[in-house]
């Protein structure tokens, strides 16, 4: 059985952009993958690569130019995949998303946009007039005008994974879906990874980036890393489309973001967090849980008055929580990667970073495999 470099488990958007940065630094790579590539929670979100421009509210300058970076290279690397979309937000009177204070950052993210090489539009605020007759959905909520920002979004998912898949395999990297792993094994400093079939590998290092389903392998006690809590986030699909240009974001009373995406000829709309504490549970959305969600969504645009009957489809994934409080769930903030001995544990919380996040990774192995 011949040793390669890298052994990956798990083929969602974070293994895919380790095993890409992996093989093309021209280290052996093999990335297994238990059903197929980007099925789970990356083909589930709303599709937007945020550049990072909510990061400025809480001055985190490091995740914004991360965000920015990646945004941009996805942009020129994918155009068939990846499109600019204008978002809208409604301005407050006063506070931190009122007028002064969101022209200030505006300004501020253009010049980072500029430093980075980002070909969209800079922020910039929208009078009263304009919102009205640019968003229509937004006509009760833009008293005080609009911010409009440029983000980017996803028009298929499984199309940036395919690309990935081949970019991997034009590196001479090996990609093998329906292939679960029972059990990672350790001996004489390297790695056997073992399918439920039988087949193994030898790695020199082992990259798991399951996500929840880390512990869905058998490893040594010693190499595991620390676990968060798990949420379930879901989107639901309707069937109109609130508007056929713009994004649209808007604040609910309690504080909850709600952001709606143009999708075909429908709507996504989203994201509502659970608590996810069983992680043996197939994440599943109930009738009750979508009424939930319909109900803190029609009080925040209530001129919309969106039904059950409009919903046509749910997107539903798992991600980690760094908390929950009074009914509302906080993500993890930042990506964690854990190496012990050279097996390496990924857990991502945002799917714009998954190249940045792979550099991350590889640099870790270089350093493992000095």
């Amino acid at each position: 059985m011949e040793t390669v470099d890298v052994v990956i488990i798990g083929g969602g958007v974070s293994g895919l952009g380790v095993a890409r940065e992996c093989a093309a630094a021209g280290l052996s790579t093999v990335l297994l993958e238990a059903n197929v590539c980007g099925g789970a929670t990356s083909n589930n979100t709303l599709r937007i690569i945020h550049g990072g421009f909510r990061y400025l509210q809480n001055l985190d300058i490091p995740r914004l130019l991360q965000s920015l970076d990646d945004q941009t290279t996805l942009l020129r690397e994918l155009p068939e995949a990846v499109k600019p979309l204008p978002c809208v937000m409604p301005l407050s009177r006063f506070g931190l998303k009122s007028r002064g204070p969101v022209t200030c950052a505006a300004v501020t993210y253009g010049a980072l946009m500029r430093l980075k090489g980002s070909p969209l539009t800079p922020p910039h605020t929208l009078s009263r007039q304009k919102a009205h007759s640019n968003v229509k959905a937004l006509r009760a909520k833009c008293d005080h005008g609009a911010l409009c920002w440029y983000d980017a979004v996803m028009l298929d998912p499984s199309s940036v994974t395919q690309r990935l898949i081949s970019q991997v395999r034009a590196h001479q990297g090996i990609v093998e879906e329906n292939t679960p792993v029972e059990r990672v094994e350790r001996a004489n400093g390297d790695f056997t990874v073992r399918s439920s079939s039988g087949k193994e590998w030898r790695g020199r290092v082992v990259v798991n980036t399951l996500g929840p389903w880390l512990d869905s392998i058998s490893i040594p006690d010693e190499l595991r890393g620390a676990r968060p809590a798990w949420c379930r986030g879901f989107n639901l699909i309707i069937k109109h489309q609130l508007d056929p240009l713009y994004g649209i974001g808007v604040e609910s009373s309690d504080g909850r973001l709600f952001f709606c995406v143009p999708r075909g000829s429908g709507t996504a709309l989203g994201t509502w967090y659970l608590p996810h504490p069983d992680i043996s549970v197939p994440p599943a959305v109930s009738e009750h849980e979508i009424a939930q969600f319909l109900q803190a969504f029609n009080k925040a645009l209530p001129d919309l008055g969106i039904s059950k009957s409009d919903v046509i489809g749910v997107d539903v994934g798992i991600l980690p929580m760094a908390r929950s409080s009074s009914g509302i769930v906080k993500l993890v903030a930042h990506e964690q990667v854990h190496e012990r001995g050279g097996y390496i544990e990924v857990v991502s919380t945002k799917y714009t970073t998954f190249r940045s996040q792979g550099q991350t990774v590889l640099a870790c192995i270089k350093r493992r495999l000095k």
